[in-house]
């Protein structure tokens, strides 16, 4: 019993573990910052308990054998994604919330854990690609039910990270970089579709590569061709829908959110006063618990999507670089873990939780410097949040329970 257990120790990262608990503690700290507002106060306190709760969770997943969660994760799938359809209180004209018991629960948080566990056995027992559709279809519509509930509500941002969790784990199952491309490829002309010059180079170059990846015997005829004309019809829909089906006000609102300083007293406020608290800061910033933009209420949603400005408005440049620094070594210490090919399920459940960590950060501290629309997605470890914490802290322990390296 002694030799089991000091035998788990050595094999437990408490380097991994050690900068989870690092950044819970500054979340905690930057939220006692902001608690001099009345609806603040209790925002520190709070944090505390989900990390308690979400480190309960931690526990649980890292004591329960490996096969488990191989087994279970069908059955996890569909009960985690069940909620997104009963989903009722609202949240800034936005249906995100399940309440139970005097609780509101985001289940789309949750849901990203049932997409990881099923998708990762999916993908452990085949290996993909263009060529061939058919394996395709099953993670396919694993990925696109819960996207599609979750787009409805509607939470953009999060239903991204569903996306990406996909995207990844088809390269990770065979997709070259070229493979994901072209499987994007109706997207990017869609995105191209509101430039003609653009869009008609690109329907050029993309129809070239098709052609070639056939000559190569890379994709069949019939492939080559659904995709060309998916690139092409993609592009005139988007046209058609843009000219003709969406009003001015709502092509004004889609305009806005891609670019906030079009309206800088609505839509685009908050990232205007994040961008004015970021630059405050300076080199060193104000001090811990001098932000005036947070302090003042200037700073909407500071204790969640904004967290990273009051960081940086308080610690400026080099707190700012600490933190991401911090974030960095954890992400490259969790991808240590990724290179064992003797279990596929491991490697994409490891895969697919850095890739929710890392897309969180980069959307997060992009859309808070301006450099993207304002999506809501949290910053791992450090925003406010019940659901989100708890969700992150079972992500730590699948990652500790897949780094032991054996089937406990």
């Amino acid at each position: 019993m002694n030799r089991s257990q000091d035998d788990l120790k050595a094999r437990f990262d408490t380097l991994l573990f050690g900068l989870v608990c690092v950044l819970g503690c500054i979340s905690v700290a930057l939220l006692y910052s902001i608690s001099s507002a009345p609806q603040q106060a209790e925002y520190w306190k709070k944090q505390i308990l989900w990390y308690g709760i979400g480190l309960g969770a931690m526990v649980g997943v890292t004591i329960l054998p490996r096969r488990f969660w191989y087994q279970a994760s069908y059955f996890l799938y569909g009960i985690l994604i069940l909620p997104l359809a009963f989903v009722s209180a609202s949240a800034k004209g936005a249906e995100r919330w399940f309440a139970l018991g005097g609780f509101h629960f985001q289940p789309s948080e949750f849901a990203k854990l049932g997409v990881l566990l099923a998708l990762a056995r999916l993908f452990s027992d085949r290996r993909v690609g263009l060529n061939d559709l058919k394996p395709l279809v099953a993670p396919f519509v694993m990925f696109f039910v819960p996207f599609i509930l979750i787009l409805k509500q509607p939470n953009l941002s999060t239903a991204l990270s569903v996306a990406m969790v996909f995207t990844t784990m088809l390269f990770w199952s065979g997709f070259t970089i070229l493979d994901l491309l072209i499987l994007a490829s109706p997207l990017i002309s869609v995105g191209l579709s509101f430039e003609f010059t653009w869009w008609a180079v690109y329907n050029i170059l993309a129809w070239f590569v098709l052609f070639q990846r056939w000559r190569m015997s890379r994709l069949s005829g019939k492939v080559a061709v659904v995709f060309g004309l998916s690139i092409l019809m993609a592009g005139l829909v988007s046209q058609i829908a843009w000219n003709q089906v969406l009003k001015p006000h709502q092509r004004s609102r889609i305009l806005t959110f891609l670019d906030p300083t079009r309206d800088p007293a609505g839509a685009g406020y908050q990232v205007l006063q994040s961008q004015v608290a970021i630059g405050s800061g300076g080199l060193t910033g104000k001090g811990f618990g001098q932000g005036s933009q947070s302090n003042l209420q200037f700073l909407p949603e500071e204790h969640t999507d904004f967290i990273f400005a009051v960081l940086s408005e308080q610690f400026g440049f080099v707190g700012c670089v600490v933190v991401l620094g911090l974030l960095l070594a954890f992400l490259i210490r969790c991808l240590q873990m990724c290179f064992d090919e003797s279990d596929r399920f491991r490697n994409l459940v490891i895969v697919g939780a850095v890739t929710i960590f890392s897309f969180h950060t980069i959307v997060n501290v992009a859309m808070t410097l301006g450099l993207m629309p304002v999506t809501g997605l949290p910053l791992p470890f450090l925003s406010y949040g019940g659901s989100f914490v708890i969700t992150c802290m079972i992500l730590v322990g699948f990652l500790l329970h897949m780094r032991l390296g054996d089937d406990r």
